[in-house]
This record gives structure tokens, sequence and C-alpha cells, in this order.
């Protein structure tokens, strides 16, 4: 019967389960509708040894990222648009698997945050409040409750929020666009 299975799948009938890889274009039919690579791209991806999905925050993060700000102090377009685009689809391959549950508890904290400093109070007392997001992702990374690279993106743009401008005007803005894009590329599960 497998004869009449291929016969058909190449007359063009069925086969409608099938994907194209992501990465290098071949079809292939995944084990999850979510999966977007290919087997023999997907283990290229990782190290050897290492679970599905984790991979090295270097893959996902151009050099120098988060660097927000043009040399005319205008945040960059791509961390609206494909730089935040790529995040999202990344965490949404991400192994353990995440959660819009969790992007949209953090991103409330940073959003409070920006309120509060609309508000009137002096940035140098929302910094702290800001600071608490890396612990609590290293927590819950630690407890396979988010991916690393979910973790790897906090840490990284906590880090660069030294001032008012780059969390109002960068971080801020860059997490919206990466939450916005995470609704069609994380699937609660």
């Amino acid at each position: 019967m497998p004869d009449m299975n291929d016969a058909v799948k190449k007359a063009g009938f069925g086969g409608s389960n099938q994907a194209k890889c992501k990465n290098c274009g071949k079809a292939f039919t995944p084990k999850e509708p979510w999966h977007r690579l290919c087997p023999e791209c997907s283990s290229k991806g990782r190290p050897q040894g290492a679970s599905p999905g984790r991979r090295a925050s270097g893959d996902l993060f151009p050099p120098g990222y988060p660097d927000y700000f043009d040399s005319y102090g205008v945040l960059r377009t791509e961390y609206l648009t494909s730089l935040a685009q790529k995040i999202a689809e990344e965490l949404g391959d991400e192994r353990p698997k995440m959660t819009m549950h969790q992007v949209r508890a953090f991103y409330g904290h940073v959003k409070r945050q920006e309120k509060a400093i609309t508000n009137g109070r002096p940035y140098r007392e929302v910094l702290p409040e800001i600071s608490k997001l890396k612990p609590i992702a290293h927590e819950r990374a630690s407890k396979d409750k988010i991916p690393t690279a979910f973790k790897d993106f906090i840490e990284r743009n906590v880090d660069k929020c030294k001032d008012e401008k780059a969390f109002v005007r960068g971080f801020v803005e860059h997490f919206q666009a990466v939450v916005a894009y995470c609704a069609g590329t994380i699937r609660e599960r």
C-alpha cells in the first residue's frame, strides 16, 4: 500500500500536511504543526546532545544586540519589524514551550514601569524594578518554564536600559513589537 500512497502524493493529492523548511526550503512532514525546520536542519542547529529548541543565543541575536538607536538617536526600524519577528518566531520554536501567558507577564511588568515614569517617578527609582526582570527570568528558565532564549532576551535588554531613553524609546518599543509578533508564532498548547 505504500506504493499507492506515494503515487497519490506524486499526483498532487494528499500530503496536505507537508511543510517547507524555513532554513533549506526542502519539503518535509512536521511532527508537530508548529515545526518549521526539517529534521536535518533542526539537528544541525544545535550542539551534539542538546535538546531540541535549545540554541546558542548568538544564533538568535545579531552582533551588538541590543543597539536600539542609529547614529542620529532614532530607533532602528528592524527592532520593530524583521528582528522583532525573528525573535518571536524563534521563541515559538523553542523548548520548553513559551506561552503567551509568560510573555504577557513580563511585558506587563515592563509596561507598569513605563507608566510609573510617565506619571513622574524618577528613572533611578524605576530602574531597580526593571532589573527585577533578570532574576525572575533566570528562575523561570532554570525551572524550564521559559526557554533560555527568552531569558537571554530579557537579560540583554535589561542590561541595556541604563537611562530612560533606552528603556522607554528602546526596550519598551522593541518588546511591544516582539509581543505583537508572538501572537502569531506562539501557540497556547
